[in-house]
């Protein structure tokens, strides 16, 4: 079914879905551009932002606390009272003078902490008032993480503090990770570390900052449209394939089968689809007419060529014995050249006897009717029975006949009596086709469940114009290296190889040698066939 219609999809895969994965690709591609531009002007960015929220947040720290404690900078109150008032905050007395409010960053109980002096009016003293940094409050507008180390390369100590930007993970969180696996889309988060400093203008801790570089809402909104749309266009391009092979293709291979039939000589052979096209129906129906006339004709040619050779035979059988009488007469008598002459026509006589005799049999015989005798064949013997009937016309141009087949080790399932006819036919072609002291050589060897059979000889060998008609009825060759005969042997020797389930083959060069290959599996079925 797919013989023809693979090329039919090839077409629509390549004219339908390629554009559309290419489209596809194209969008991603400018998709992670943008992305990666993005990525990069969103933490030039997101640092101003963090250094401008690290900035607000000292003067949010100290407007908060003011704001708790309604007090001018000179404070009077009593510091158990300003420690319940500012419950979540840590509060002390520190030995520092100073004249306004001070708000810095620094490490204070392994956390880096935001921290408030206010001055006092008594002992030069000020208070100080701190709590750990929130990173939620200084946090810029993602997508972004940041955590607090004290260590920049996060070897001393580990990390305090973590802040995980939402939109960077809840959002499309699994469908973007199942769009990394696919589309590796997933790429190193672009990272950079912000120094944190006291009012010494010492450093007291780092924030590292990174993009979470996950797929956006509007990639995966386009990669989900890719595929829909590649979706559509393979269904769409599937369909339209099964359309075109179910309308175009599979009639034109039922049109393919039924002219091979013919063309093995089936004339009987008749389509029998229906198609709704007018053209394709029309077409069935000129074939079936011609089919019809082809049948009627061979009939009639088959008709006309068995009445011709049975009225040649007749005589031909006649001729042969008078002929040979006459020739035994001349050399009784001692004629020698009428003697010659006699058997000069005799052999000719003999030899149109024998064709007139193929022809019969070529046109008698019917591989669909016959029934093969299957039995144990012994191969070594079959050739050596072949041997001693073509014995006269071996000795006669001394022709080395080599049979190399295994005695008594070579069997196979098959019906001797056909087999034995397929062996004449090719030993008796190659003897026609060598000259004196030319070898023929038959050889078989076992491979998995068949034996595989070679029949070489020396001769004139076959031209390539002829090698790959020989196996067609009626051809007979039309160059002068080697005679094929009648064109009815080998084709009647095919039919009979492919009955016994085998094969035959043949190769050759011009005056070097001819190679005639038989496959034949070693077992067949034991009903006749």
């Amino acid at each position: 079914m797919f013989k023809f219609a693979k090329y039919f999809f090839i077409v629509f895969l390549i004219t339908a879905i390629l554009p559309l994965v290419i489209m596809f690709l194209w969008n991603n591609s400018q998709m992670k551009k943008v992305q990666s531009i993005m990525s990069k002007n969103g933490m030039t960015n997101g640092l101003a932002k963090l250094e401008q929220n690290l900035n607000n947040n000292l003067i949010l720290q100290e407007g908060e606390i003011q704001k708790k404690l309604y007090f001018t900078p000179k404070i009077k109150q009593n510091i158990d009272i300003i420690k319940s008032i500012l419950d979540k905050y840590s509060v002390e007395t520190v030995n520092i003078d100073i004249l306004q409010p001070v708000s810095t960053y620094e490490k204070y109980h392994d956390t880096l902490n935001i921290c408030t002096l206010l001055p006092l009016e008594y002992n030069n003293k000020s208070l100080k008032i701190c709590k750990p940094v929130d990173l939620q409050e200084i946090r810029p507008a993602g997508p972004y993480n940041i955590e607090i180390r004290f260590d920049k390369n996060k070897k001393a100590t580990s990390a305090q503090n973590i802040a995980i930007d939402p939109m960077s993970t809840q959002i499309y969180d699994k469908t973007a990770a199942i769009f990394e696996q696919i589309f590796n889309l997933k790429t190193k988060p672009q990272n950079s570390i912000f120094e944190i400093k006291n009012r010494d203008n010492k450093i007291a801790g780092y924030i590292y900052i990174s993009i979470v570089s996950r797929p956006s809402r509007l990639q995966i909104d386009n990669i989900i449209t890719g595929l829909f749309i590649m979706l559509v266009g393979f269904v769409s391009s599937f369909i339209i394939g099964m359309i075109i092979n179910r309308v175009f293709v599979l009639p034109v291979m039922a049109l393919s089968n039924a002219t091979n039939e013919i063309k093995k000589g089936n004339f009987d052979f008749r389509l029998q689809t229906k198609n709704n096209l007018e053209l394709i129906q029309n077409i069935y129906n000129s074939f079936n007419d011609m089919a019809k006339n082809l049948e009627v004709k061979e009939k009639l040619r088959q008709s006309f060529i068995s009445n011709l050779t049975h009225d040649l035979r007749t005589p031909l059988v006649s001729q042969a014995q008078s002929l040979e009488l006459i020739s035994q007469k001349f050399k009784e008598i001692g004629l020698q050249n009428e003697y010659e002459l006699a058997k000069s026509l005799a052999q000719n006589n003999e030899h149109l006897l024998k064709m007139v005799n193929l022809i019969l049999e070529s046109y008698s015989f019917d591989s669909q009717k016959l029934k093969l005798n299957i039995e144990k064949v012994d191969l070594y013997e079959l050739v050596e029975g072949c041997e001693e009937k073509l014995k006269p016309l071996i000795n006669d141009k001394k022709i080395q006949f080599v049979n190399n087949i295994y005695k008594g080790g070579t069997t196979i399932d098959g019906d001797k009596f056909h087999l034995t006819r397929v062996f004449m036919n090719i030993l008796s072609n190659a003897i026609d086709n060598t000259s004196e002291n030319d070898y023929i050589k038959i050889n078989a060897h076992f491979d998995d469940k068949n034996v595989v059979i070679t029949i070489e000889d020396n001769g004139n060998g076959i031209s390539p114009e002829d090698l790959k008609f020989i196996f067609d009825r009626y051809y007979s060759g039309k160059s002068l290296e080697r005679k094929l005969g009648s064109g009815f042997g080998l084709s009647v020797c095919q039919k009979l190889i492919d009955m016994h389930h085998g094969t035959i083959t043949a190769e050759s060069e011009i005056n070097k040698f001819t190679r005639f290959t038989i496959t034949l599996p070693q077992n067949q079925n034991k009903e006749e066939k």
